[in-house]
């Protein structure tokens, strides 16, 4: 099969050469390109997304049990037809399927397109376990061409740190998948070179690192809106494309849009469909950790997220809803610094602008060491983490990210007042890990084993190498 022969030879050929998908010579054409394969509903479930010009309408996915040959997909019983929508700037044809009720423990050869113009791979559909591989990624977001090359090391470097795409279970991105303009040089002006060109070359190295593995994401303020286009998703009516959730093994993930700096309506009904999520996950029992990925999020000194009144309404919704339903990890993006708090946990109101609240409450866990490593154990609170950017902007936060007990920046007072500070905070959280921003990529990776749970933090160098930056370990025996 030699369009799947290209695809395994792709996990092995040097990151530098997908740099060529460029922003001059991407093309869309009536070829399917910009795959993505994402959870649909549930971990049995694939959504299927790609796009082409506009002389192809026909969006079909064919799915063969095992290994396939071009000529089995003629005959196969699984076929699936979705939708296809006109997108902008420049026009494509945006094509979504969406593929529900598949055998756990199956491998599955697939064949996607239409008119006779095909792309072919496989998606391992996994039985779910107390182990999960999860590879974080936020903020691929390129900006000009040598973020191209950024995105791929990253990317390539994840695959090395866990021995190949086969080990993740699946992908959680942060939002901010595109920006939407760019510089056609790397000191050129930025221009708006077209969502959809953004998104093919954005996609295209996925496809080929990670062929088959699915993605959970949470949308971002860049690409917001795209997300009703582009991810085949069946997210909850009446919300925005972003809300999402997965009860994968013992892990229980939910993912939210982009929550406007205007706190609104919608805002309110995110948060509130987060809450019963939550409290369904809640009282099944089956899950032992629970995250919650959004793009902008509360509990970072990055200045870029949180200058803003609806920071306090966010960080009360949200700090509410993680303590009364136990939720371990929120992973945060779009300030583009790294970042890791205390385990956090709230009563009543959580934070508000009173000076002698005492409804917010840092904790400090006990800790229990082992081979090296350092535990802590059963915190009973929730990690804020912020773990750089995958592509774009690496570095440009420097003047506004913080190292603990610093005071001088511009907008320091405000951030002190609205709660949104996690340094030299009035309300106890001086001394946690400091907030740093790098002129580096980075990633991250959490592994989840029966009731223990780890978060690699990595940064990628300009030649692709990379190393471990931070770590936080859990235990809940």
């Amino acid at each position: 099969m030699q369009n799947m022969a290209l695809v395994a030879l792709a996990l092995v050929a040097p990151a530098h050469l997908f740099a060529a998908i460029g922003v001059t010579s991407y093309e869309i054409t009536p070829n399917p390109k910009a795959v993505m394969v994402v959870f649909a509903n549930g971990p049995e479930s694939r959504g299927f997304s790609w796009q082409t010009d506009e002389s192809v309408t026909e969006s079909e996915v064919r799915l063969v049990e095992g290994a396939a040959s071009p000529g089995d997909f003629d005959t196969t019983p699984l076929v699936f037809t979705g939708t296809c929508v006109r997108v902008e700037k420049p026009a494509a044809h945006s094509h979504k399927v969406v593929v529900k009720g598949l055998k756990p423990g199956v491998a599955y050869s697939y064949r996607l397109g239409g008119a006779g113009r095909y792309a072919y791979g496989r998606t391992d559909v996994r039985r779910p376990s107390d182990k999960v591989t999860i590879v974080n990624l936020n903020d691929a977001q390129l900006s000009n061409p040598d973020k191209l090359r950024t995105w791929d090391n990253t990317l390539a470097a994840s695959v090395r740190e866990i021995g190949g795409a086969a080990a993740a279970d699946f992908i959680i991105n942060g939002g901010d998948f595109i920006d939407g303009w760019m510089r056609t040089s790397n000191k050129g002006p930025r221009v708006f070179i077209g969502r959809s060109v953004e998104w093919g070359i954005a996609a295209e190295p996925v496809a080929a690192f990670y062929p088959g593995v699915p993605w959970i994401s949470s949308s971002g303020n860049h690409d917001f809106k795209e997300y009703a286009n582009r991810m085949a998703v069946e997210y909850p009516a009446g919300l925005f494309p972003g809300c999402e959730s997965l009860d994968y093994g013992n892990v229980h993930v939910a993912t939210l849009p982009f929550v406007s700096t205007t706190w609104s309506k919608e805002s309110e009904k995110i948060m509130d469909w987060l809450e019963a999520d939550l409290a369904s996950n809640v009282a099944k029992g089956k899950s032992d950790w629970r995250i919650v990925c959004l793009h902008w999020g509360p509990n970072s000194t990055g200045d870029h997220a949180m200058l803003v009144p609806a920071s306090t309404n966010l960080a009360v919704r949200l700090g509410g809803i993680c303590a009364a339903n136990k939720v371990d990890l929120v992973l945060q993006a779009h300030d583009h610094t790294f970042s890791r708090t205390l385990p956090y946990r709230w009563g009543g109101a959580g934070w508000t602008t009173k000076a002698d609240d005492g409804d917010a409450i840092n904790l400090s866990p006990a800790t229990r060491d082992e081979n090296g490593e350092t535990w802590d154990v059963a915190p009973n609170g929730t990690y804020y983490l912020s773990c750089g950017c995958a592509g774009h902007r690496v570095g440009e936060n420097v003047k506004f990210a913080m190292s603990t007990g610093e005071s001088s920046y511009r907008n320091r007072e405000y951030r002190i007042v609205t709660g949104t500070l996690a340094v030299d905070s009035k309300w106890g959280h001086k001394g946690d890990p400091s907030s740093v921003d790098l002129p580096l990529s980075m990633f991250g990776i959490i592994r989840v084993d029966g009731r223990r749970l780890s978060y690699d933090f990595f940064v990628v160098d300009p030649d692709g190498s990379h190393g471990l930056f931070d770590k936080l370990r859990i235990a809940k025996e």
